[in-house]
């Protein structure tokens, strides 16, 4: 995934004259101005999307796409038991997936139960607005996930795809026997 930064946009401005302070001398010279701009970013109509990721994700997924489509202003503010129960899932899949978006860079701990979602990933509003959530977010505590965690997740996402697949062939097998009946 190409990582979104910003770049310096050099625009040539035009021609203005200088008067040199030492010798008096007048020069013409050319004009440059350099602007931080963002670049390498996809439109997204979120609400769409979001509905379209739901079909396809699992309750961890869900928890993003929600975190995303109800943060104002980039800030989520609730505990983890208030957006289990706001989203619909358990305290434990909030706990796990916040902890793994804080591992991703995602998202970051601000505060206890407010948080702050990496700009540089997806933000709503104005240039100006996303640089200052952007300091907020560089200030917010980092948390990496340990080797331990990583694989607990590993493991557990292996089981829910593994139940998935059971029941799919479940789902194939009593279809052949339906059409062999």
């Amino acid at each position: 995934m190409k990582k979104q930064t910003t770049q310096k946009k050099v625009k040539y401005t035009g021609i203005q004259g200088y008067i040199n302070a030492d010798t008096g001398e007048y020069k013409e010279m050319y004009v440059t101005d350099i602007e931080d701009r963002d670049f390498n970013f996809s439109k997204v109509w979120m609400k769409n999307f979001l509905l379209a990721m739901d079909i396809v994700g699992n309750r961890k997924t869900k928890v993003a796409f929600w975190i995303v489509d109800n943060a104002k202003g980039n800030i989520l503010i609730g505990t983890q038991r208030e957006l289990a129960d706001k989203i619909g899932v358990s305290y434990q899949t909030v706990n796990t997936t916040l902890k793994l978006l804080m591992d991703a860079d995602f998202l970051r701990r601000k505060q206890s139960g407010v948080y702050v979602i990496n700009p540089d990933i997806a933000f709503k509003g104005t240039r100006q607005a996303r640089l200052n959530v952007l300091n907020e977010y560089h200030q917010a505590e980092y948390t990496p996930l340990s080797d331990t965690e990583k694989l607990a997740n590993l493991n557990e996402s292996i089981k829910e795809l593994q139940k998935k697949a059971e029941e799919l062939s479940k789902k194939i097998e009593s279809s052949h026997t339906e059409k062999a009946g």
